[in-house]
């Protein structure tokens, strides 16, 4: 298995561990640090590898990536998560989830967003787009989260968080409806 590793971030933190991390397994060969202030890069610098496995994450954690190796499924999206924040996903009844701890999926699953309109709720939202239209497994690998998590910048922590997330998941349902019909 040969893994191309992406993270993005804003460029406003140490990436070291990150990057130390990744290079402990033999299955990463390639790192890419995409740097902007979108979530879309994530999406954009798949287009970048030379490996068809994509791992990622954001940068603001330290994850044990062999559970995720280990559980790597082609044609899913297998995503790292801790038991505290799960419960706001799939015990919410929700169809996404979280890929911010980790995440391991085929570089060609990143076409589900092909056709979105690119405005800035997409750019801000896509992988909860992603996550729901993709068949994703969750594993509990050890986290480790970083201080910067609890930065200002961090979209969780912005006023508009929860209604942008409640507006993607609309546009997500209408998409669904129509292609179910």
């Amino acid at each position: 298995m040969q893994i191309a590793a992406i993270i993005p971030t804003r460029g406003d933190v140490d990436l070291g561990p990150i990057v130390n991390r990744l290079r402990q397994y033999p299955e990463v060969r390639e790192i890419i640090i995409e740097i902007g202030d979108t979530v879309f890069n994530r999406y954009a610098a798949a287009a970048k590898a030379s490996f068809q496995i994509i791992y990622t994450q954001d940068d603001d954690c330290l994850t044990d990536l062999r559970p995720l190796i280990e559980a790597y499924h082609r044609g899913m999206i297998v995503n790292a998560m801790t038991p505290e924040h799960q419960r706001n996903y799939a015990n919410a009844g929700r169809l996404d989830t979280l890929i911010g701890f980790g995440a391991i999926f085929d570089r060609y699953l990143v076409a589900v967003l092909d056709g979105w309109e690119r405005d800035e709720l997409f750019l801000r939202e896509c992988d909860r787009i992603f996550t729901s239209l993709i068949p994703h497994h969750t594993v509990y690998p050890e986290i480790e989260i970083l201080n910067c998590a609890c930065n200002g910048n961090r979209l969780y922590r912005q006023p508009e968080h929860l209604q942008y997330g409640d507006e993607i998941r609309r546009r997500i349902e209408a998409f669904l409806r129509n292609h179910d019909a």
